[in-house]
């Protein structure tokens, strides 16, 4: 019988409110094409198109005292890390979470109500300039929101290291006060912008990390809180370092797990099935790669994503395949068979292009774990594209037979800017 031609469609990460369901792998022939509808992801909007590099800016969006806000963090963090990292429903507690934060008294921006320090300390020069040193270290890469410019804190501290080179005989009391208010006031701007990244990013870390947070959370939770700073810039300086070494574990995990997940997309990107290959054939392939990827398959109803499955309704039988986030960790690391899918007894178990599928919805799984989202910033409407664009470079998926099954699926055409972001998000580019 002729092969069905069938769009995919996909992982429904957006930020407009709709239905919950997972995007779906769509046969397109006899029926009536259900486009994408308005679906709502596990983040907020802040972590759905975030890259983890970075920090926040400063600005009056920075609404909750620093106390306030270091406490709810922890509250969501030990709802989110609790029972051995279980997280049975991020966004349940990501929308507590978030209530919790404007549930609080509205107050300026940390940063921007607080007066320059104007102390004085009596510190010697040797341990003035050392916390300096640590201060300089603890905030290596710090940028304001555009990623690329240092904060005037920072640019300041650099400006003192200067006074701090060679003999420190020369530095008054009324120096070393001040280099002390600089590094106390820069740690603090600094602190804010860490309080910030994990207040929104917390769940989408968790996410990427598949819950399994290096070292004890608690003492990161601890970390965060800055009350002790203001009167100690040793302390400061101390738990800044401290803070940011519990920082560069989180980055590390991330960087870990990546970089397995490629080391695990370059073995499946060798499995193929020709369009010889027999029906039996084709499912020990689909075997094989989601084994390799740490991933189970199933077949269910597309009501599993709790609802409409990317729009298509409860259980649209032109849904072939889908991978749904439904702000848990529990579809993480699943791909789903819509069960409801009219053609499985009239030949499309042995249409070799169920293993494209099953790559593509990986593929999805992977920008998503690399990301935060399944729809990262830079790959824009194109989503879908530069999934496919992900798939044909990184996983093997045949891509003639898929532009075959796809002809005239525009949104799904892959051409060379969607390769190139395909590449870049590879590389650790999401936005």
């Amino acid at each position: 019988m002729q092969r069905p031609a069938a769009p995919i469609q996909t992982s429904p990460w957006s930020k407009s409110p709709g239905s919950n369901g997972g995007g779906a792998f769509r046969h397109q022939g006899p029926f009536t094409r259900q486009h994408p509808g308005n679906t709502f992801g596990p983040y907020s909007s802040q972590v759905s198109n975030a890259p983890f590099t970075g920090t926040s800016a400063r600005t009056a969006a920075r609404q909750q005292s620093h106390a306030g806000a270091v406490i709810a963090i922890i509250l969501v963090m030990v709802l989110v890390l609790a029972s051995g990292m279980a997280v049975q429903n991020v966004q349940t507690g990501m929308a507590n979470y978030h209530m919790q934060f404007t549930g609080l008294q509205q107050s300026a921006s940390p940063s921007e109500s607080r007066s320059a320090s104007t102390s004085s300390w009596n510190l010697s020069a040797e341990q003035t300039c050392a916390n300096l040193s640590s201060a300089i270290a603890s905030l290596e890469g710090w940028a304001d929101s555009d990623g690329t410019t240092a904060p005037a804190e920072l640019t300041t501290l650099n400006n003192d290291q200067s006074a701090c080179a060679g003999d420190l005989s020369h530095l008054s009391s009324t120096d070393l006060d001040a280099i002390s208010n600089h590094t106390i006031d820069a740690l603090l701007a600094w602190n804010d912008d860490m309080v910030e990244f994990y207040r929104y990013r917390s769940a989408s870390i968790t996410y990427r990390i598949d819950g399994k947070w290096p070292g004890d959370p608690k003492e990161l939770e601890a970390l965060l809180d800055a009350s002790g700073w203001f009167d100690n810039p040793t302390y400061a300086a101390q738990q800044a370092a401290k803070l940011k070494s519990g920082t560069d574990a989180v980055l590390a995990k991330i960087a870990d797990v990546v970089a397995d997940l490629h080391n695990r997309e370059a073995k499946i990107a060798g499995i193929q099935a020709d369009d010889r290959a027999s029906e039996q054939e084709i499912w020990a392939a689909i075997d094989t790669i989601t084994n390799e990827m740490g991933v189970t398959y199933s077949f269910e109803p597309l009501s599993v994503c709790g609802g409409g499955g990317g729009g298509g309704g409860g259980n649209n039988p032109s849904t072939v395949a889908f991978f749904c986030q439904d702000g848990t960790l529990d579809y993480r690391n699943k791909i789903m068979f819509n069960t409801g899918y009219v053609l499985w007894d009239l030949g499309a178990r042995g249409d070799p292009w169920m293993l494209d599928a099953a790559k593509h919805e990986l593929a999805h799984r992977s920008i998503s774990i690399a990301c935060g989202t399944a729809r990262p910033k830079i790959a824009g409407a194109r989503y879908e594209a530069v999934t496919n664009a992900y798939a044909y470079q990184f996983m093997g998926v045949n891509r003639q037979r898929n532009e075959h099954h796809q002809s005239g699926l525009e949104e799904y055409a892959a051409g060379d800017t969607e390769m190139a972001i395909a590449q870049q998000i590879h590389d650790g580019t999401c936005s």
